[in-house]
């Protein structure tokens, strides 16, 4: 039975028909998963008319109006008060909905077409980047990393929120960063680029990351390690840029999204605490000015203000809410931000699955950690753990700031994963 493993596996990595033909297989779960999700979420949501046409306008978020006045060559907004509002979202995942619905606007193969996407990147980026240096096993367990865990396998699944590109895209650039493959710092570039512009909370990774790579890769023959570092420079540059064309304003850092103010306003908040995490932080009671803005970034501007004196006011009382984030990120494995339902009951009953993922994450943290502290001498040679806790660290701070729900936690959830196999990879070479 082993050996019939060993050729089958021989065969699929090994020659160019196994490999087409596991690529098959890896995306016939995909759509198949797809479709049962696109089928479970439309008898949930009004998502799709009479005709299975994706209806873009209730695509929640926010991003729905965005999305269809691309759609309709309308132009790159959304709507407030009869005001554009240019950077209420990020457009990474808008583009791709995008692309997707100029192919078809069938709900189900909207679905379908987005995942086999991004399910045959991460697929392809997997395999040329381990292949040579790491043993089948590995490379299966990597490969199904994304579908392991049901909660994470749904948010990738998603199309409704840049979450579901970080499910895919994060792993990616960990996998990247510890690939030995010499053009590894292409899949590197791509990965931060598509993290730049799904979620503002990857601000600090995208800046930080491409000097980490000058740190461990001291190769100088490996002229491409200078990619990550332009892509982040274009990057701040072309948002930025657009930033200044359509508001006269060059938005950077905090500013990425005019949204970005309003959002932390719930957090900075002395209800917070009565509603995190079990609750929706939407449900939080707002005092709504009888102000109308003139531009989104006067809502910035006003909502940013009134944020930083409540921190002058209540500094203490946002430091104790920063525990109640710090123990959900690390032990929270109840469904949260609920909405009450029709008795106006909350559903924070406990996501089995999720229990399992945080007893990954946080095994994956100690394990890294002990490894970095008995060899803080010889840091440099344990990149592959530096880059894991650094990542962590990186993609933790800004939901400290603001606040983390699971959806939040599924790209430093999948990379928990895949780094606790690369340790018993590791662990088991070194044995043998």
């Amino acid at each position: 039975m082993l050996d019939r493993i060993l050729n089958l596996q021989k065969f699929f990595f090994e020659s160019f028909k196994g490999l087409v033909a596991l690529y098959l297989i890896y995306i016939t779960i995909i759509v198949i998963s797809s479709l049962f999700f696109g089928i479970l979420f439309s008898n949930k949501f009004q998502v799709m008319d009479v005709n299975n046409n994706i209806i873009l306008e209730n695509i929640s978020f926010e991003f729905g109006e965005l999305i269809s006045n691309l759609f309709n060559s309308k132009g790159y907004y959304h709507t407030v008060d009869s005001i554009k509002y240019y950077f209420i979202k990020l457009p990474a995942l808008p583009f791709l909905i995008l692309f997707v619905t100029k192919l078809s606007t069938n709900f189900y193969l909207v679905v379908i077409l987005k995942n086999i996407i991004i399910f045959s990147i991460y697929f392809f980026t997997v395999v040329s980047l381990l292949k040579k240096s790491f043993n089948n096993n590995f490379l299966i367990l990597v490969l199904v990393t994304p579908i392991l865990i049901p909660y994470n396998y749904f948010v990738a699944l998603n199309y409704n929120y840049g979450d579901c590109l970080v499910a895919i895209f994060f792993p990616l650039l960990f996998i990247s960063l510890i690939s030995v493959y010499n053009k590894k710092f292409y899949s590197i570039s791509i990965a931060l680029f598509v993290l730049y512009f799904s979620k503002t909370t990857f601000f600090l990774i995208v800046l930080v990351v491409p000097f980490l790579i000058f740190y461990f890769e001291k190769d100088k023959k490996k002229f491409t390690k200078f990619l990550p570092l332009l892509i982040m420079i274009l990057s701040i540059l072309s948002w930025g840029g657009f930033g200044y064309y359509k508001t006269g304003k060059f938005i950077f850092g905090s500013t990425a999204l005019s949204q970005n103010a309003y959002g932390l306003s719930f957090v900075f908040n002395k209800e917070f605490k009565n509603y995190y995490p079990d609750k929706s932080t939407d449900l939080i009671p707002q005092d709504i000015p009888d102000l109308k803005f003139k531009s989104e970034w006067d809502w910035y501007n006003y909502y940013n203000a009134r944020n930083k004196q409540y921190l002058k006011d209540n500094f203490k009382s946002y430091l104790k809410d920063c525990t109640l984030k710090l123990k959900f990120i690390f032990f929270g494995i109840n469904r949260d931000g609920a909405q009450p339902d029709n008795n106006g009951n909350y559903n924070n009953k406990i996501r089995v699955s999720m229990v399992l993922a945080k007893i990954i994450f946080n095994l994956a943290i100690i394990l890294s950690l002990t490894k970095l502290i008995k060899n803080y001498k010889k840091i440099i040679n344990f990149k592959e753990e530096f880059y894991f806790l650094s990542l962590m660290a990186l993609n933790i701070a800004p939901h400290l700031i603001g606040w983390a729900t699971s959806k939040h936690l599924v790209g430093i959830l999948n990379i928990s994963i895949i780094y606790l196999f690369f340790y018993i990879n590791k662990y088991i070479r070194k044995i043998q």
